[in-house]
């Protein structure tokens, strides 16, 4: 196995990246996504403690257009109210769900639950779900595949995501570092308590958080990590980044990467508002979550990507 710090150091060097600091290199376009220019990065880590993250290869990923926030409740109420979209939910009729004083890692079948009412009990907490400003959930990799579709833009690849949640960070938990805080004050909604039968809200937020409640990453990208897990367009493989890796040698980075052409379970990144230190620890730039594409959690969003002309 390639030596991890030199691998950081090569992956550094040769994207031109400094720590935490990237040069400001993206560009905000107005119809809301951030261009992501060409470059380099490590994707994993070969002292993980989950194997399906290593291990550590570098990729080079080509310039496209990423969404700078999570798409909102509003814009996918406007996109199923102009195409009459049934969301995976709404077919089955019940989302899966998980609510603050239920157990560790209990998630029930919630009849009639779907993006327009994604909870089990109405309260003040789970109307932060209702906002036009708060990201879209109980949406299925389906459901995200066929907004973006409809927007000429598709679900970002697992690489893409990675590249652009880091915004040129290397080797950290999240994109500033390895602590959740900076200066004292948390930097992404996550779960705080010893269990979910109580969130201590020291992050501000019981469930989802609006949109921009937390500031960007360098690269200008709202809720890099944490608030709801991001569909990928990915298949999920545990040996996906072994795969990636065997078929370079020499550090030769991995161009594009797409995943494995088929499978079961569909990729999703980030994190969310119910992980935390009493279940997942999913929150981060590291752990790879995985569901099946039909399945709508009140945890898992989305944002699209595109790709960007003469790539």
């Amino acid at each position: 196995m390639q030596n991890i710090a030199r691998i950081l150091v090569f992956a550094a060097a040769a994207a031109g990246l400094s720590g935490a600091t990237p040069p400001a290199r993206t560009v905000s376009l107005s119809d809301g996504m951030v261009r992501i220019p060409a470059g380099r990065f490590v994707q994993g880590h070969d002292s993980a403690v989950h194997a399906d993250e290593a291990p550590a290869h570098i990729v080079d990923i080509s310039t496209f257009d990423i969404d700078a926030t999570l798409v909102m409740r509003k814009d996918f109420s406007s996109f199923v109210d102009a195409t009459h979209y049934v969301t995976t939910a709404e077919k089955l009729g019940a989302g899966i769900g998980s609510q603050e004083g239920m157990g560790d890692w209990a998630w029930e079948r919630m009849p009639h639950g779907s993006w327009r009412r994604p909870f089990r009990d109405e309260n003040a907490d789970t109307r932060a779900f209702l906002a036009d400003d708060a990201p879209v959930v109980m949406v299925s990799w389906d459901d995200a595949n066929a907004y973006c579709t409809h927007f000429g833009k598709r679900l970002p690849t697992e690489a893409e995501w990675e590249y652009a949640m880091r915004a040129g960070s290397t080797g950290t938990r999240y994109p500033w570092g390895n602590d959740p805080k900076i200066d004292g004050t948390y930097r992404l909604n996550f779960w705080q308590g010893s269990s979910h039968r109580e969130n201590l809200r020291s992050d501000g937020f019981v469930y989802v958080s609006p949109v921009r409640a937390f500031p960007p990453n360098a690269w200008g990208i709202y809720d890099a990590v944490g608030n709801v897990w991001q569909w990928t367009a990915d298949f999920y493989a545990a040996d996906a980044y072994g795969a990636a890796a065997s078929h370079k040698k020499n550090d030769e980075p991995v161009l594009d990467p797409t995943g494995p052409s088929a499978g079961q379970e569909r990729v999703l990144r980030g994190g969310s508002w119910w992980c935390g230190a009493c279940t997942c620890e999913g929150n981060g730039l590291f752990y790879r979550g995985k569901a099946d594409p039909a399945a709508p959690f009140n945890n898992n969003g989305f944002r699209c990507a595109r790709n960007v002309s003469g790539q």
